[in-house]
């Protein structure tokens, strides 16, 4: 009984502690990629943990990390002028391509520009249009303030959705439906879709792939950006771990197997 009381005063003082279990809220673009890098981070040290929860959207981002509930929030774009005047530090992360995709049903590997807004403006509605088996296009979109909507050109940015497109707030709810429907249609950040469940068709765009080499290289036609935000103060000790962890070469290469070029603070 000596021995084991013994042990487990031993077991007690070498297990390291806890420091900080740091949970990033946030936007619902990076929360598949960056949860991915949380359980690498995690599994290779006991120090801190990081938690990606669900999507609370930028904006509850930025409420958390301004009131100081939160240390560190992720968002899906750089923050505006009006956002950083509220006395917030944006921290990019990566870059990756916006990429076309549609249901496991669809046999077509490729579309135009033009060809996408027409898709979404209503004109195109049938997946043979495009060279495909006949069957209708389940047309799936976010709202005008979605944060890959607002960083798109003016080409796609301003693009009015016709009546049938299906809006959702999430991405979580666009993965469902992509999933969920065969001849689906949506455009969503390549890392995102790595939390589809279905083999979903990736279309290359005016005949470019999205490609980390070629978000690199500046071919593909449509990219977003995505980062965390915290306070002037600077970042938690868990916030600097993990942000060392994301820019090391273990990290690096998390981020362009789901085709994300990472971004430094510096350009």
């Amino acid at each position: 009984m000596k021995f084991i009381a013994l042990f487990a005063v031993s077991v007690l003082f070498t297990t390291p502690a806890l420091s900080e279990e740091l949970v990033i809220p946030g936007s619902g673009n990076p929360e598949f990629v960056l949860g991915e890098l949380a359980n690498a981070f995690n599994a290779r040290q006991k120090t801190h943990r990081i938690v990606i929860p669900p999507s609370t959207g930028i904006a509850g981002a930025i409420r958390v990390v301004s009131e100081g509930i939160s240390t560190l929030g992720r968002v899906g774009r750089p923050l505006t002028e009006a956002e950083l005047a509220k006395g917030l530090v944006y921290l990019p992360l990566g870059r990756e391509a916006v990429a076309v995709a549609a249901g496991a049903g669809v046999s077509v590997q490729a579309i135009s520009s033009a060809q996408l807004a027409d898709v979404f403006t209503g004109k195109i509605t049938n997946w043979a249009a495009l060279g495909g088996k006949p069957a209708p296009i389940r047309a799936i979109g976010k709202e005008s303030t979605d944060a890959i909507r607002r960083q798109l050109t003016i080409q796609f940015k301003d693009l009015v959705y016709a009546d049938s497109v299906k809006i959702v707030h999430l991405d979580t709810f666009l993965i469902e439906l992509l999933d969920r429907y065969p001849t689906s249609f949506a455009v969503i950040n390549r890392s995102a879709l790595g939390a589809c469940k279905t083999k979903v068709a990736i279309l290359a765009l005016d005949g470019v792939q999205p490609t980390v080499e070629n978000v690199s290289n500046g071919s593909y036609p449509m990219l977003m950006e995505f980062g965390l935000i915290h306070k002037p103060s600077g970042l938690s000790p868990a916030g600097k771990a993990f942000v060392e962890f994301i820019r090391s070469p273990e990290g690096e290469k998390i981020f362009r197997t789901h085709g994300v070029l990472v971004k430094n603070a510096n350009g």
